[in-house]
């Protein structure tokens, strides 16, 4: 069961009832110090009492009544004794004046100062409706850490007010201190009624471990009140998290056997089903709920995310109807034109995803799939507006690389790269990343000059920037440009010169040049002794001895590599080092291997077309 949330009180509208009320009050705190409230009668007190609501304090002392005044005068007589009662003190001028000032603000709508003038008199008076009021103010702003102070003041001033346990238990709970939450949760429990356990429940399984720590007090807690069933189905939550889910179905069963309109039971039973791998009895489950139950939404929900791995076009049927049933719930909408972008039925997606602008909810989403839309009907326009509307998040990068790519396909560079210019200015933190995503976006299209520039002007404000330096030395390596190559992995190796990746790297180039064997070797074996299970070193190491034409030796560092890790240019080098020993049969194997783990290898075919050639010439040489 769900605890009943606290009602946010609409400052604007209890605190206007302090105007009419305020000329006597005035009067009545000023001449306090001379007449008594008890000279009142109970109505006018009342009447006082109710000019700041909801707490019902009354002006001589801000307390909180628990029942009216007027309960039972009619008839004096039948009424016990009253017991003395402490004679009621007035609040100072200036905390009259402080809360008078919070009261107005708040009808003014300037709610920060009426919560911040009523923790301060709360803390200086040690009043409890105070505290009570500061309380529902902070939580009303949704601000947490003064909700959580005023609360915790509240509940030490009134430890028998069940309200004040209640707002204990939730802030304390918003706040991630469970223990003290569910110290609370019990106290309100002890007060009678029902303690927001759930929801505790809730935040515990969110975390494995403190899901474990807590398993034992939720079950104390069920022993306790074994007939309330907010107690039993956050225990049953907990088991669930525990991986204990034939105790917790079984709690959930006993739940429903009790109350079978309570259908916080089933619901966790259809999730509890979900985990155990019974589907078909978790989608019978909750047919039949959403049959008997067809307005609630929780089920269909439920039911509906369930049918997104199973049967979609169902799926959206029941999304159509949460979305017919609650129009303008953004996540709903959100849910259903996704289904529907999904299943390429644009035209019925595009309206939701629209609705979601006009609600100005979920927009990054939204400009990001009507973009999409925009690129399935051929309006680059239309797509890339949409993508540079999408703002950072999720879709973000993934938005500018598609609008971006689409421009540079279109011949458009000069907007794609006033694009990222643009980036750079708005995210000056993020510039180094957009420089990368720039020059990959230019490799991608085949535009490696380009991609070199940008990358030279991401290493010229960047300096620092190892990434910057790797990629641009890497693209000048694709563009035959070794010089800058080289001058970038060195740069990098005066920094960490104890990088294998950067001494294989730059090693394994070096072995293209005849002249520079021995210094490869030298930087391959620095290399292997630093990572010596590295499979791409060790074929690094494999080819530099087959390029120093030390055969044998490099068919056992390959054959090595290749075990090690199945890889097409492993493969590639083997079989050449094994043609090399004369072992041609062999090696037709070994390329064989090597198609088979990547069918698009180029570097194989050439090998072989290289070999099978020499091979011919040096037959037709031996026949003549």
């Amino acid at each position: 069961m769900h605890a009943k949330p606290f009602r946010k009180q609409p400052l604007a509208a209890t605190m206007s009832r302090l105007s009419a009320a305020l000329p006597l009050a005035l009067l009545c705190l000023l001449g306090a110090c001379t007449q008594q409230s008890a000279q009142q009668p109970p109505e006018e007190e009342n009447r006082q009492t109710s000019a700041i609501p909801p707490a019902q304090m009354t002006a001589q002392t801000g307390r909180e009544t628990s029942a009216s005044p007027r309960a039972n005068v009619a008839n004096p007589a039948e009424q016990p004794p009253a017991p003395a009662k402490e004679k009621a003190k007035p609040f100072p001028i200036e905390t009259f004046y402080t809360l008078l000032v919070a009261e107005v603000a708040g009808n003014r709508e300037h709610y920060d100062l009426a919560l911040a003038n009523y923790y301060f008199q709360a803390e200086r008076t040690q009043d409890a409706g105070v505290a009570a009021r500061a309380t529902r103010i902070a939580r009303f702003l949704n601000a947490r850490r003064a909700a959580l102070r005023s609360a915790k003041l509240w509940v030490e001033l009134e430890p028998e007010s069940r309200e004040a346990q209640l707002a204990a238990t939730a802030e304390l709970t918003l706040a991630g201190e469970l223990d003290d939450a569910l110290k609370h949760a019990e106290l309100a429990l002890a007060l009678g009624g029902d303690a927001p356990l759930q929801s505790v429940a809730a935040t515990a399984v969110s975390n494995e471990e403190l899901a474990v720590r807590v398993l034992p007090e939720f079950r104390r807690l069920s022993n306790k009140y074994p007939h309330n069933h907010e107690a039993s189905l956050a225990l049953a939550m907990v088991l669930r998290a525990n991986d204990k889910d034939a105790e917790a179905l079984k709690i959930t069963r006993l739940v429903q056997e009790q109350d079978p309109s309570l259908l916080d039971a089933p619901l966790l039973e259809s999730h509890i089903l979900i985990d155990m791998g019974r589907q078909k009895e978790a989608r019978s489950l909750l047919e039949n709920l959403v049959d008997l139950y067809p307005k609630e939404s929780r089920l269909r929900l439920q039911y509906a995310r369930m049918l997104i791995r199973e049967d979609l076009e169902l799926a959206q049927q029941q999304f159509e109807e949460l979305v017919a049933q609650r129009p303008d719930d953004a996540n709903l909408i959100l849910s259903l034109a996704l289904i529907q972008y999904e299943t390429q039925q644009y035209e019925a997606s595009e309206p939701l995803l629209r609705r979601l602008l006009a609600l100005k909810e979920h927009e990054s989403a939204a400009h990001f799939y009507l973009a999409g839309i925009a690129e399935q009907q051929g309006d680059l326009d239309g797509a890339v507006t949409h993508y540079r509307m999408v703002r950072p998040g999720g879709d973000y990068v993934q938005a500018i690389s598609r609008g971006t790519s689409l421009l540079t396909a279109a011949g458009r560079t000069e907007e794609a790269q006033a694009w990222f210019a643009e980036l750079r200015q708005r995210h000056p933190d993020q510039q180094k990343q957009f420089y990368l995503l720039q020059a990959e976006l230019l490799s991608k299209h085949d535009r490696l000059r380009e991609a070199q520039t940008v990358l030279s002007e991401g290493v010229d404000k960047h300096s620092d920037s190892s990434r910057l330096i790797f990629a641009h030395a890497m693209a000048s390596e694709q563009l035959g440009d070794v010089e800058k190559f080289e001058l970038g992995i060195r740069k990098l190796l005066s920094r960490d010169p104890d990088n294998a990746n950067l001494l294989n790297t730059l090693g394994y180039k070096l072995l293209s040049f005849d002249d520079r064997l021995n210094e490869a070797l030298v930087l391959i074996s620095r290399a292997l002794e630093l990572s010596p299970e590295d499979p791409a070193i060790i074929d690094s190491m494999g080819w530099a001895h087959f390029r120093l034409g030390n055969h044998s030796e490099a068919v056992k560092y390959l054959q090595k590599a290749m075990t090690l890790m199945d890889d097409h240019e492993i493969a590639a080098h083997l079989g050449e080092a094994l043609w090399a020993l004369g072992e041609r049969q062999q090696a037709m194997q070994v390329w064989e291997r090597g198609l088979k783990i990547n069918p698009e290898s180029e570097i194989i075919p050439e090998a072989m077309q290289r070999l099978q050639d020499q091979q011919r010439l040096e037959q037709h040489v031996t026949e003549n």
